[in-house]
């Protein structure tokens, strides 16, 4: 009887959408098309997939299409080649989600080359405060570096020393500042409340409001 919008995670567990094995890249594909079945069968019009990057740089080498990245990207783009028609014949949209990211310039340029109206990115609001603490930007810088290719958050709060998932308002994310970045978006990107407790979303959701 759920009125509202379906969406589904796609398996994480050892699956990288940046594979460099070709034989570990087919199962990858694989998992891929099975979760898009999945969604179509329920009627899921977002599907989350976790953001392949997990180098940054460093103060001797950057993070760059000279150093590794148009290779990455190529990847992934191979990864995706089989799954993002499907996708696109029901409707759906792969969201990618902010995992260890430091900053969004490898994932912006990650959609861009992949250049389809089916793939957007997914703000972890925890993981991107733990990144903020290593020196990457605050959540709601990443809500205005990223605009219009936001299409779904992870409402989550940490210390930042642990990936917490909190009810909002129990860490330090700065939730006044996240949320006047959202209200500036020409479309309010999916709301979802992750929480470790199921008991802690309603409490949660009432905070935020």
């Amino acid at each position: 009887g759920y009125p509202g919008r379906i969406g589904i995670h796609a398996p994480f567990w050892d699956i990288n959408l940046m594979a460099r094995d070709p034989r570990v890249r087919t199962v990858v594909i694989s998992r891929l098309l099975e979760s898009v079945r999945f969604a179509e069968a329920i009627g899921a019009t977002h599907m989350v997939a976790h953001s392949p990057f997990n180098f940054f740089g460093n103060p001797h080498l950057v993070h760059s299409p000279a150093n590794g990245l148009d290779e990455e990207i190529a990847i992934v783009q191979e990864t995706l080649a089989p799954v993002l028609p499907r996708l696109e014949r029901m409707g759906g949209t792969l969201v990618i989600e902010t995992i260890y990211d430091r900053h969004p310039r490898p994932l912006l340029s990650l959609v861009d080359a992949i250049d389809s109206d089916s793939v957007r990115l997914s703000l972890d609001v925890g993981h991107a405060y733990i990144s903020h603490l290593q020196g990457g930007p605050t959540p709601d810088e990443w809500v205005r570096e990223v605009g219009s290719l936001l299409a779904h958050v992870h409402l989550q709060d940490t210390d930042g020393h642990l990936d917490r998932h909190w009810p909002p308002g129990q860490g330090n994310v700065n939730w006044f500042a996240l949320f006047e970045a959202l209200a500036a978006l020409d479309e309010m990107p999916r709301l979802i409340v992750e929480m470790r407790e199921s008991s802690d979303i309603r409490p949660a959701v009432q905070w935020l409001s």
